[in-house]
């Protein structure tokens, strides 16, 4: 009986440190984002305007892609939000991109750089979200 009782004392702190099925799943869908060029970070989420009123309910990954020279103009950022079920930009009043909505639903804001465009979502559409990912950046002209 002590035997056993001392096995379980030193198991189940190993235990205890083992990631979970959800964990594995998250680092998983990482790894196949790196396959499609993206890199993942968990980065915080840039300040949006209180106008929109958005707060997240779950954390948010940010996915980021180097998109190709003249993409945007020199210097230039355009970040959009999803809020009240369309998306907008944060400054100004032109018209969100069309390709925006081919975004999963978990995606709540985009940052549309010079250089790059960063999509923060809450992975919760797996590899099926992933993909609506890899093809809206696709459609970026």
């Amino acid at each position: 009986m002590l035997i056993v009782l001392g096995l379980a004392v030193v198991v189940a702190p190993l235990m205890s440190v083992m990631p979970s099925k959800a964990q594995r799943q998250k680092a998983a869908l990482r790894d196949e984002a790196r396959h499609c060029d993206l890199r993942v970070s968990m980065r915080p989420l840039p300040a949006i305007p209180a106008r929109f009123r958005f707060a997240p309910d779950s954390e948010l990954a940010c996915y980021e892609r180097r998109l190709p020279t003249g993409v945007q103009p020199s210097g230039s950022t355009e970040n959009f939000v999803y809020a009240g079920g369309v998306w907008s930009p944060t400054k100004g009043v032109a018209a969100a991109p069309a390709w925006l909505v081919d975004l999963p639903l978990g995606a709540v804001f985009v940052e549309l750089a010079e250089h790059t465009v960063s999509i923060f979502w809450d992975e919760k559409e797996g590899s099926e979200g992933l993909l609506k990912i890899k093809q809206a950046i696709d459609l970026i002209e």
